[in-house]
């Protein structure tokens, strides 16, 4: 790529979007230029793009592949593994104008909406319609429905509900060669060969750009109920778990965090916010049960019926030492104040620049990986703070280590990187995935081989070659250089 190529493709989509829809210099090239990944690569797209339909899209597309510069699809950059990146003069098209929920089909129960809806805007006009859209994460007000497609994002409700490939009908997808691809919609049956929509879904952009997606919806159910508990150690965490899925309810989240994580997350509040119990606990267990249907003259009946049996649950779950204490939300309002002690985590714990890592393991492994984790980090980190908090029910951790206030980011991130490549053996032994929801990008294209196996990572090369031959789509993530074509 050279500087002629990029004036050409300069003038070339001033042309198509005018100044305003096109980004060559300032901060905003940084700003969108960028995810939340903390690999400390350099940003340095050459311009930002911001259509608005697939046909401007296609002609973005086509004008890069006429002159040689590749394309970073972006969407909301809530991501962590910086595939939403651009490193090396790429251009980076951003959907965030395209924004619009396009169609809501009542009796099918499906949405279609442009790639650049937030996760906050499908719930919503879901809400409207009576329906529900089950996938749920803290970033759901700046995450867009095409980039949680791109990631197979998964989020707190993933026991009940599955993931977004779960929820995915149809997508409208720009390829290499500007072509377009419509893939499902609003057929419920189509056995015609290959579901070329799966591909897309985890793909982080490598294969085509998602321009529009159709998702399922579903009943919201009756209501829920909340409750807190103090857990006294990884291996309760998990035995509380398992006591709680043989208790005939319907568990719809199983979040754990650590004490660190509740502190953190105090003094981001400020010295006004009250701690959720009188004694701390090392860990604590968010649980939430759905209601069954009910007719809404029952539901009271309902929901006295199930938080009885979770008191009971959770009863012998103290005999038995797996906690300490409980607390549950009588009210609506109490139950958002209990979950906003795991949603805001992530907030909380930004200022500390946190090296975070995101993985999954089966979920009778989660104690032993845990155990392991912790002591991997005392011998190799012992001056720095280790946070754990995730999805126990889905087998999800979250990994964080905060960074020392006498150590410069330089020196956190050489470290870091050092004590990743044994986290990620140790993922390996405990028969875990090095990704969970935040994909591969450019932070874990090194140790994809602790998950993936080499006949699978050919595979996966050969499918990026026959979309994108040339290599023009969000080059270098997931596999690294090699699966540029020459």
């Amino acid at each position: 790529m050279t500087t002629d190529t990029v004036h050409a493709l300069m003038a070339a989509l001033l042309e198509l979007l005018g100044p305003e829809r096109l980004v060559t210099s300032g901060p905003d090239l940084a700003y969108y230029g960028s995810d939340r990944g903390q690999g400390g690569w350099e940003v340095r797209p050459s311009m930002i793009a911001f259509p608005e339909t697939t046909s401007e899209i296609q002609a973005i597309v086509r004008a890069c592949a006429e002159n040689g510069v590749a394309i970073v699809p972006s969407g909301g950059r809530t991501g962590l593994a910086g595939a939403a990146t651009a490193t090396r003069g790429e251009l980076v098209l951003s959907l965030s104008r395209m924004s619009r929920v396009l169609e809501l089909d009542r009796a099918a129960r499906t949405m279609r909406c442009q790639a650049g809806v937030t996760i906050e805007q499908v719930q919503t006009a879901a809400a409207a319609a009576g329906l529900l859209y089950p996938v749920d994460y803290a970033a759901k007000g700046s995450a867009h429905i095409a980039g949680s497609v791109a990631t197979n994002a998964g989020g707190v409700r993933v026991v009940r509900y599955g993931l977004t490939r779960d929820w995915i009908a149809g997508l409208r997808v720009v390829l290499a060669s500007s072509a377009v691809l419509e893939l499902g919609g609003g057929l419920v049956k189509n056995n015609t060969g290959y579901d070329l929509r799966q591909l897309f879904i985890g793909s982080e952009g490598t294969l085509g750009i998602i321009a529009e997606v159709t998702v399922k919806l579903c009943s919201p159910p009756s209501g829920t109920i909340v409750a807190l508990c103090a857990v006294p150690s990884d291996d309760a965490v998990l035995e509380l778990f398992a006591r709680v899925r043989r208790g005939r309810l319907t568990v719809s989240a199983f979040e754990c965090l650590d004490h660190g994580c509740i502190e953190r997350v105090l003094e981001h509040r400020g010295s006004d916010a009250a701690a959720p119990f009188a004694e701390p606990s090392p860990h604590y267990v968010l649980v939430e049960v759905e209601l069954p249907e009910a007719d809404e003259s029952e539901r009271e009946a309902a929901r006295e019926r199930a938080q009885s049996r979770l008191v009971s649950l959770l009863g012998e779950a103290a005999e038995a030492g797996e906690i300490d204490d409980a607390q549950f939300a009588s009210t609506d309002a109490q139950a958002r104040a209990l979950w906003a002690l795991r949603e805001d985590i992530g907030e909380a714990l930004h200022r500390h620049h946190p090296h975070k890592a995101d993985v999954a393991l089966p979920i009778g492994r989660v104690a032993a990986f845990a155990h392991d984790w912790r002591r991997l980090v005392s011998a190799r980190l012992p001056d720095v703070e280790a946070l754990c908090f995730g999805h126990v029910g889905d087998g999800n951790l979250h990994l964080n280590l905060l960074r020392p206030a006498d150590a410069s980011h330089a020196e956190f991130l050489a470290r870091c990187h050092a004590y990743d490549r044994e986290l990620y053996a140790l993922v390996e032994r405990h028969a875990g995935s090095v990704s969970a929801e935040h994909g591969i990008g450019l932070l874990k294209r090194d140790y994809l081989h602790h998950t993936r196996s080499e006949p699978e990572l050919e595979l996966m090369r050969a499918i990026k070659a026959a979309f994108d031959p040339a290599g023009l789509l969000n080059p270098g993530k997931i596999f690294g250089e090699r699966e540029r074509a020459p």
